[in-house]
């Protein structure tokens, strides 16, 4: 028996549907592509799957590289493939045009997208701001989403920056936060810096806080800057870098 229906993989759906033109010899018109299986991303370009179709020939072509001349199709089967093909198209157009989105949708479907990698059910907001763009996450089990004084929170707002604005996608600010535990933690971190610095005018000694990020040592700079007779200094390197409390003035010492 002749063999008419043909699978071929690519990256795309057009990739796979143009390999298995160019190696059958046919014109995309004699054709009907079936998708077996959508493409589906990678993270970070690891784990990716290929786009599957399934071809069948409309009428009865000798395949042997070149396309000679056809048998007899029923005219009615033909124009219903094609028109399913047509309708196919057009749902696959509309798709990538949802896809595109606008700037600020796609770092939000970035987000989602990792949420789902990782196996995190978790709904997603946005609000944009004049300079920034503010990603909330909420959800029953986000806390891990969070990692250890924020870490991996910080990991996850650096990615999504750094992909958005290679793929020039946004030029704004992203801010990820996680049921708004950057906030909480800001406060957090004020308290504690005002209290410690405190202690240090009081007992007349320099304190050092816990290591912690450049961002949150930001805050304890910003925090402290304007509360006199003391003054903040960062010392030590990579993940052991902390900041210290001295008590009295900068310019004196």
């Amino acid at each position: 028996m002749k063999e008419t229906s043909w699978e071929y993989t690519g990256s795309t759906v057009e990739e796979a549907t143009h390999i298995a033109l160019e190696e059958l010899g046919l014109e995309r018109d004699d054709i009907f592509v079936e998708v077996l299986e959508e493409p589906q991303k990678g993270f970070l370009g690891f784990g990716g799957v290929d786009a599957r179709i399934k071809v069948e020939m409309i009428g009865e072509w000798e395949v042997t590289g070149k396309k000679t001349e056809p048998g007899t199709a029923a005219p009615r089967d033909r124009e219903s493939r094609a028109a399913s093909s047509q309708g196919r198209k057009s749902k696959e157009e509309k798709e990538e045009a949802s896809f595109q989105g606008t700037d600020t949708d796609k770092p939000v479907a970035m987000v989602e997208d990792i949420l789902e990698m990782i196996g995190v059910e978790a709904s997603v907001e946005s609000r944009e701001r004049e300079d920034a763009l503010e990603i909330d996450i909420w959800g029953d089990d986000v806390a891990i989403i969070i990692g250890r004084a924020g870490a991996t929170l910080d990991a996850l707002q650096f990615l999504v920056n750094i992909s958005c604005r290679r793929q020039g996608d946004i030029s704004k600010r992203i801010i990820v936060d996680v049921e708004r535990y950057r906030k909480r933690r800001k406060k957090k971190l004020e308290d504690l810096a005002e209290q410690m610095a405190l202690d240090a005018k009081t007992r007349g000694e320099s304190v050092e806080m816990l290591p912690m990020s450049a961002s949150e040592r930001k805050i304890v700079h910003m925090a402290l800057r304007e509360i006199p007779g003391v003054w903040t200094e960062s010392i030590g390197e990579e993940t052991g870098r902390r900041i210290v409390i001295n008590p009295g003035n900068k310019s004196s010492t």
